[in-house]
């Protein structure tokens, strides 16, 4: 029997994983990749299981399993909307306990020719053959391949990788026109019953400059119009709403997310106010700037729903927050496609600085 240092067994399992280097045992991409081999074998299980199995295993060789298991929840919150892991409820027995399962190896083609990779084989490591392998990129929880110039979709196809659309994979809303989008609310509202006192309210004020989502946000005083809102309600958070106020009082208002809706409540408000000031004539906005070589961020002034901030966490990295809200680098190769993305999915005006933040 031979006796490995933490050195050599970080070396070993980097190897067996497949991974090109050797990060540390508390990285999200060695993280990732022994939850996904984990997965393999103990899917369905819930999970505190998936991450509870890891931890026993890990946690002679990290200082702290506390902080451990808190990156191992990160990291499967990161799984599970990227799409190697599948939420299933199971009432099996008469419960409705959730499920995480395995999802079967999938991926999805960028235009600029990137492949990101998706789901787990039981059982096996890796569904790929050693010289694909040897390309996979490993990038926080997610694995990606440059193509260089060859068919790599219908290779994988070959391999019995399911290919997915954009759409099926960053399950987002269709694109459609603001001011559809705008209509469809407005609708809804002239359907709502009459509610002449909410309690609480605030509104976003669309008057205000679209720069400082802080400042947008008042009492109503004189407004007249539709807004979005947040009233109170006697527990928990205040509820997302849209309403409609002549000269500062309610009128009628409906609740956000609608209902049988799939996105948060601030989700639909948020896209809802992208809507509103772009019919107005004045819409958000996100900066464009030159970043480290090769690469350039898009910085943005307002929140922007979960499903948007999904995608850009993994085709991008999180960038500094000086001088706007959040912000995302992308590689030159897939800036384009963002800006195209924003501008169809959430109506933003997009402008090019000249000059570089770094």
């Amino acid at each position: 029997m031979k006796i490995l240092s933490g050195e050599q067994l970080l070396a070993r399992v980097t190897e067996e994983l497949g991974l090109a280097r050797q990060p540390g045992w508390e990285s999200v991409e060695l993280l990732a990749a022994v939850l996904r081999r984990t997965a393999g074998f103990l899917c369905p299980c819930s999970t505190s299981t998936l991450a509870g199995a890891v931890t026993e295993a890990l946690q002679s060789l990290v200082a702290d399993s506390e902080q451990l298991r808190n990156r191992l929840d990160v990291a499967l919150e990161g799984m599970l909307a990227y799409g190697d892991l599948i939420e299933i409820k199971d009432h099996t027995y008469g419960t409705s306990s959730v499920l995480v399962y395995a999802a079967p190896p999938a991926f999805f083609k960028r235009r600029s020719g990137l492949v990101f990779l998706m789901g787990i084989t039981p059982d096996h490591s890796s569904e790929l053959p050693t010289d694909l392998q040897s390309r996979v990129e490993y990038v926080g929880h997610t694995r990606r391949i440059e193509g260089s110039g060859e068919d790599l979709a219908q290779d994988l196809r070959d391999l019995g990788l399911i290919e997915l659309s954009e759409r099926t994979w960053l399950r987002a809303p269709v694109p459609q026109l603001a001011l559809e989008h705008v209509r469809k609310f407005d609708q809804l509202m002239e359907q709502a019953a009459v509610a002449r006192d909410i309690p609480g309210l605030t509104i976003l004020d669309s008057a205000r400059p679209v720069s400082y989502y802080r400042g947008r946000w008042v009492a109503p005083a004189s407004h007249t119009g539709r807004f979005v809102g947040r009233r109170r309600q006697a527990y928990g958070a205040d509820l997302w709403c849209y309403v409609q106020l002549d000269d500062g009082e309610t009128e009628r208002f409906i609740d956000l997310p609608l209902p049988n809706g799939w996105a948060r409540g601030c989700d639909e408000a948020w896209r809802l106010q992208m809507a509103i000031d772009a019919t107005r004539g004045k819409p958000q906005s996100c900066r464009i700037r030159s970043d480290a070589e090769g690469t350039r961020a898009m910085e943005f002034f307002s929140p922007v729903p979960l499903w948007a901030r999904r995608r850009w966490e993994i085709v991008g990295t999180a960038g500094p927050d000086f001088g706007c809200l959040f912000s995302y680098v992308f590689r030159d190769a897939e800036i384009s496609e963002e800006i195209r993305f924003a501008r169809e999915m959430l109506w933003l005006k997009d402008s090019e600085l000249g000059y570089s933040a770094s």
